[in-house]
């Protein structure tokens, strides 16, 4: 664990300078560095995406962002050499240590898909028609280039497990100190109400590294980007405006399916708001990045969206629309439940399309899906429950009023919850809807009453050193009972599915002049070379066009 602590404290301590191109007006705090640290991240995700098209993210272009970074902290040393920095580093290595020592990743998806393309990356310059080698490549998340950029000369190969752990300890940092300082204020508004319900949902449900994937970073920073919209104030301060637009736009590119969430921009709009974007720095950076995102997309899919068929640019050699939408279907009809159908109900629908139409589906996900919804949230509502009597018992109601603002954020990301049942009602693509629209409720009934001040910060405190003594022990806990006499211990085991991490063994095939790996047994995992776990289609043809590789299927 001494390892990974001390990687940890360097990956953070190089990282969150380059939120500096974000935030402007700096001051030397837990939460500034905190909100650097997250707009740090995306800044290099934004970054890695764009050299890629030109490119492989390999160990020496990745150096360079070291480099860069140095230089950043001495422009900025009195910002950045400071014991203040120094805690948040030494805080956040302590978190990120405890969530990476001796942990699985996210299967099987990690070893399907996330981790080939990130060794794709580490390796190959932008490939156009990749996803005709796997269709998972079509839609991968931007959090991929972040753990592509993250493999440097320091870090090397074990660089590619921080990005997801990075985002969720910054975003908790975050919460449990705006926490401790309305505390120490005695300060109770609605942010406060709104942090406290998150912050004990991530330490009941989201402790474990495992169960991250491309998901969980989505979800942490959209409970940090209603946060920053209940604490944004349009009238003043557009830079916040820019960062929380930038905040958006990873969700979206993130996890698609929480595109529904790009609504919540609609909150920070006024006239000489836009106005005063549109002139901004921000804007053209923001502006570039989505185009080059979308040009990625087309490239490597065929798609804008990839796999909305409506997206498909069909001229294009290397898209067929017609699989793109049979894959939509697919993805759609698994996330509402038609694999837990047997051989006979399934046999009831003459295709995926029938099943996904008229609340067909409705039955199937109520058996599995439902229960497993249900099986999470009810405790977590019952404590939430047990919380608001404890607070407003024997309280008087307040004469304060609920914000339009809020009502406006509530309504917009009930909608956001309807899309995501209607189209992907699996719990892991939209838990953070469903746990913001619960914490808004939380928020909107604690607010209109005046709790005891000191029953209140004897209660939030004891919620922070519970859920934060919770969040130590199951990881502490979790890494006694593992087994440590594997590869690469004490890192996350990333390079196969065997429990001693073991090197996975390989055959090679040829596309053209091209080898492409296939795993002798279980995933491709982690490698530096192109790797498709379902082997290569027979009408696959590769050509090298103005040394840009090109994946095309025959006609």
């Amino acid at each position: 664990m001494i390892e990974i602590f001390v990687y940890s404290f360097f990956i953070i301590f190089l990282f969150t300078p380059f939120g500096v191109f974000f935030i402007h007006q700096q001051n030397n705090s837990i939460i500034c560095y905190s909100k650097e640290h997250i707009f740090g991240l995306i800044f290099l995700s934004f970054v890695a995406v764009f050299v890629n098209f030109f490119f492989p993210l390999n160990i020496f272009i990745n150096t360079f962002i070291i480099i860069i970074s140095i230089i950043i902290i001495l422009i900025f040393r009195k910002h950045y050499l400071n014991l203040i920095f120094l805690k948040f580093c030494l805080f956040g290595a302590i978190l990120l240590a405890l969530l990476l020592t001796e942990s699985e990743v996210y299967r099987p998806d990690a070893g399907l898909y996330h981790l080939p393309f990130v060794g794709i990356l580490n390796s190959e310059k932008i490939i156009i028609g990749l996803s005709n080698l796997h269709s998972r490549y079509g839609h991968i998340s931007i959090i991929q280039y972040l753990s592509a950029i993250s493999n440097n000369i320091l870090l090397n190969n074990n660089g590619i497990n921080f990005p997801a752990g990075l985002i969720a300890i910054s975003v908790i940092i975050n919460f449990v100190k705006h926490i401790y300082n309305y505390n120490q204020k005695k300060k109770y508004n609605f942010h406060f109400f709104f942090l406290l319900s998150i912050v004990i949902y991530i330490f009941y449900k989201m402790n474990r590294y495992s169960e991250y994937g491309n998901d969980a970073p989505a979800h942490f920073l959209l409970f940090f980007l209603i946060s920053e919209v209940i604490l944004y104030n349009k009238k003043v301060d557009i830079s916040s405006f820019g960062n929380n637009l930038a905040i958006i736009f990873f969700i979206v590119i993130n996890k698609t399916i929480l595109i529904t969430t790009i609504l919540v921009g609609t909150l920070l709009l006024t006239k000489k708001n836009i106005a005063l974007f549109v002139k901004s720095k921000k804007f053209y950076f923001l502006s570039l990045f989505l185009f080059f995102w979308i040009l990625k997309n087309i490239l490597t899919s065929g798609c804008a969206l990839y796999p909305l068929g409506f997206t498909c640019i069909e001229e294009l050699k290397w898209v067929n629309k017609n699989n793109v939408e049979q894959i939509s279907e697919d993805a759609e009809a698994w996330s509402k439940g038609i694999s837990d159908l047997n051989q006979m109900e399934k046999n009831r629908y003459s295709n995926y399309k029938e099943f996904n139409e008229n609340f067909n589906w409705l039955d199937a996900w109520s058996k599995k899906h439902l229960n497993v919804i249900l099986k999470i949230l009810t405790p977590y509502s019952i404590l939430l429950s047990l919380l608001i009597f404890c607070l407003i018992y024997k309280s008087s109601k307040n004469k304060n009023k609920i914000e339009k603002k809020y009502v406006y954020l509530f309504i917009i990301i009930l909608f956001c919850a309807t899309i995501w049942f209607l189209k992907a009602p699996l719990y892991r693509y939209g838990y953070s809807l469903i746990i913001v629209l619960i914490s808004l409720i939380f928020s909107f009934i604690l607010i209109k009453f005046k709790a005891d001040e000191k029953r209140m910060k004897i209660i939030s405190n004891t919620i922070l050193i519970i859920g934060v003594s919770i969040f130590i022990s199951k990881n502490v806990y979790r890494t006694y009972m593992n087994d440590n006499n594997y590869n690469n211990y004490p890192w996350p085991k990333y390079y196969s599915m065997d429990g001693k991490n073991k090197l996975t063994k390989y055959r090679s095939n040829k596309l053209d002049e091209q080898i492409i790996l296939s795993p002798i047994k279980g995933y491709c995992m982690y490698i530096k070379k192109l790797c498709t776990h379902y082997g290569i289609d027979e009408n696959l043809k590769l050509k090298i066009t103005n040394n840009y590789k090109v994946i095309y299927k025959k006609n």
